[in-house]
């Protein structure tokens, strides 16, 4: 009887256990449903921000996102606003900044609101604006070659973000080559080839053979920063494996108030030192 009672105790425990690690995997799986989100656009119009509204304000909304859209800065500085949203998902290439507009952009985020985004919008705003470029993780500087094709290799199959995707090619847009916070982790990289970027009668910079992170995700404060430099034309997004990093990405930075903090700091210099100890 008590060997029965002992069986049925592990048994009702096993099972317990299993619906609460179910459930548990439900919850962390990242979703916008029901999240509150503001995409901010305006800047350099060469990155067509408008037209950005029109390829994901739809998307958004049929991710189940509630979705504010806004071409001014100035929304940075609504606190009311900025405190009751999971996402801001900026298309605001160059430009500049307010001290007032940053701090509320700022605060935000630290708070626990997510901050996302692609290629110029996001890691070629507000040059003159360090503590921006420090949150998002990196700042572009050159794009060799200008409109190229090249190679994304992804680094880490087992992140949500780019789990189940291959490498891919992407033809005729921009390869960015940015400088980059060594702490950020690391999702898609692309490796610059000579034969790619030259072009005949212009001078060499000398960059083949770098490797540069094009997707990476942080957390800043309580909240959580996904960026990819892919994107200079928004006919990008019709590459399936871009849409759907972006999309994720998405998914994932607004997790920030709903969510147990990620480890997402992966100091690749110190393996390097480690490694040349042995």
């Amino acid at each position: 009887m008590k060997n029965q009672i002992r069986f049925s105790i592990l048994v009702i425990a096993f099972i317990l256990s299993t619906v609460s690690s179910f459930s548990q995997n439900k919850q962390e799986q990242p979703s916008l449903e029901g999240k509150n989100v503001i995409f901010v656009y305006g800047g350099w119009q060469g990155h067509k921000p408008n037209e950005s509204v029109d390829v994901f304000v739809p998307k958004l909304k049929e991710k189940g996102a509630n979705v504010k859209v806004f071409n001014s800065l100035e929304v940075y500085t609504d606190q009311n606003l900025m405190a009751e949203t999971d996402l801001i998902i900026q298309a605001w290439t160059m430009g500049e900044i307010t001290n007032e507009e940053f701090k509320g952009l700022q605060t935000a985020v630290m708070n626990g609101t997510g901050f996302a985004g692609w290629h110029g919008g996001t890691g070629d705003a507000f040059r003159d604006n360090f503590n921006f470029q420090f949150m998002v993780g990196g700042q572009f500087v050159s794009h060799p070659g200008g409109k190229i094709d090249f190679t994304v290799d992804i680094v880490d199959s087992d992140d949500y973000i780019t789990k189940d995707i291959n490498d891919f090619e992407l033809k005729q847009t921009e390869q960015y080559y940015m400088l980059i916070d060594p702490n950020i982790k690391v999702l898609a990289i692309s490796e610059f080839n000579r034969e790619r970027y030259v072009k005949e009668g212009q001078p060499e910079n000398k960059v083949t053979g770098s490797i540069v992170p094009m997707v990476w995700k942080k957390n800043f404060g309580k909240g959580r920063i996904f960026y990819s430099s892919i994107g200079h034309n928004l006919t990008d997004f019709d590459v399936t494996e871009v849409l759907k990093i972006q999309m994720r990405g998405f998914e994932w930075a607004a997790q920030g108030k709903h969510q147990q903090p990620e480890n997402t700091i992966s100091p690749v210099y110190g393996y390097l030192k480690n490694s040349n100890l042995n």
